[in-house]
């Protein structure tokens, strides 16, 4: 059966550094030789067989037609462009909690999943950095005595010190009626699944474990007996304003995917990191992932939910219109490689061993879900960008 010029997908990848992209027009209809192919400044017209179709480009998002060039046809993909794009303003990213977070400001810690409170003081003396979280493993080249550094880093009362993934609070500020503290050890506890219901995860932990009461989430982990470690992929810290708190509600997988772009990018930044392990709070390398740049723009057709250039299911194909309108999301792209089971056990110890590769420690179930987001990334890109020699590719949006 003859594919609809209706199912033609849009995609386009854009460096904001540079202000080029590539153009990327797939599920064409057989008959591709006949494909007419017009561009605008704001738009992207295509024309067969008596069809006609714009894809409508986000506001703010221009084409330069003079500059496409090196247009052909890769069989199973679609039609390959490269071009110029102009940005009128590129929008400025909301810094993840880490960079956001100050002194003599009251805030409200909530559980992400659920909204409870966890913490019931809500200003801090003093917000402190850590040290990079690779620093113990330097002291070696500093030093040719024993460590002068073994003792750990610890918040005093009202203060809040600043991790890589972490906040470290006092025991004194937490709601003890709001969390849970179970013992080191194997626990199952109850986790968000990526799209829908819960599902149980099998942990095992030298430290014992936070978990909301209401929810029953993992929110971070005892480091001693007087220091609680909250991950900031299960924690949503909002500012209170004249003592108000507006309720922001984000869907689980949006925000662990945003939370965690935000900070490689913060990371690669800040520390000239590029190179990351995803382990789990168990001590396990889960993900290995490898940051090639933070300053994409990605823009696709609006009903691209299938994931999906080489074929779309006929029934999910909209009403015949005359446009499809093209949504854009700043994004970081990244090759990745997964760890589990064994796999890729390799490179996972030339990694675990080269300083130059920063570790980033997550809940278990929240690596877990990290490598959903990123498979699911992949599988929504066309077949020719889905890897990369030995990685596969994916982007994580930053809003």
């Amino acid at each position: 059966m003859e594919r609809s010029l209706l199912q033609t997908q849009g995609f386009l990848e854009i460096r904001n550094s540079t202000q080029s992209g590539l153009l990327i027009i797939g599920n064409v209809p057989e008959k591709y030789s006949e494909l007419q192919v017009t561009l605008s400044p704001s738009s992207i017209c295509l024309c067969t067989g008596g069809q006609r179709i714009n894809l409508d480009l986000p506001v703010g998002v221009r084409i330069v037609p003079p500059s496409c060039r090196n247009l052909h046809y890769v069989a199973g993909d679609g039609f390959h462009m490269r071009l110029q794009v102009q940005i009128n303003q590129p929008a400025e990213l909301v810094p993840t909690v880490i960079e956001t977070l100050q002194a003599q400001t009251s805030y409200n810690f909530q559980c992400q999943t659920c909204g409870q409170s966890v913490l019931k003081r809500q200003m801090f003396q003093r917000v402190l950095p850590l040290p990079s979280g690779n620093w113990t493993d330097l002291v070696e080249h500093w030093c040719c005595h024993p460590d002068p550094f073994a003792k750990a880093l610890q918040p005093r009362l009202d203060d809040c010190l600043l991790g890589d993934t972490f906040l470290l609070v006092s025991v004194a500020s937490i709601d003890k009626t709001a969390v849970h503290e179970e013992p080191a050890g194997q626990s199952n506890v109850k986790q968000d699944a990526v799209h829908s219901g819960t599902h149980e995860v099998q942990m095992e932990s030298e430290n014992n474990t936070i978990v909301c009461t209401r929810c029953r989430k993992l929110l971070g982990i005892v480091t001693s007996s007087d220091t609680i470690k909250f991950y900031i992929t299960e924690v949503l810290v909002q500012p209170l304003i004249n003592k108000t708190l507006n309720r922001q509600i984000h869907e689980r997988s949006w925000f662990v995917e945003t939370v965690i772009a935000g900070r490689l990018k913060e990371l690669s930044s800040a520390q000239c990191s590029f190179r990351f392990c995803i382990q789990g709070h168990n001590g396990k390398t889960y993900i290995l992932l490898w940051l090639l740049n933070s300053d994409s723009l990605l823009v696709r057709s609006h009903d691209d939910v299938k994931s999906d250039f080489a074929g779309v299911d006929k029934k999910a194909v909209k009403p015949e219109s005359s446009h499809k309108f093209c949504e854009g999301s700043n994004a970081i792209k990244v090759l990745y490689q997964p760890c589990l089971n064994g796999r890729n056990k390799m490179a996972e110890d030339k990694w675990e061993k080269n300083i130059s590769v920063h570790c980033m420690t997550l809940p278990v179930s929240t690596c877990l879900q990290l490598l959903l987001i990123l498979a699911s990334s992949t599988a929504f890109l066309p077949p020719s960008l889905q890897n990369m020699n030995s990685f596969k590719v994916a982007f994580l949006k930053l809003d």
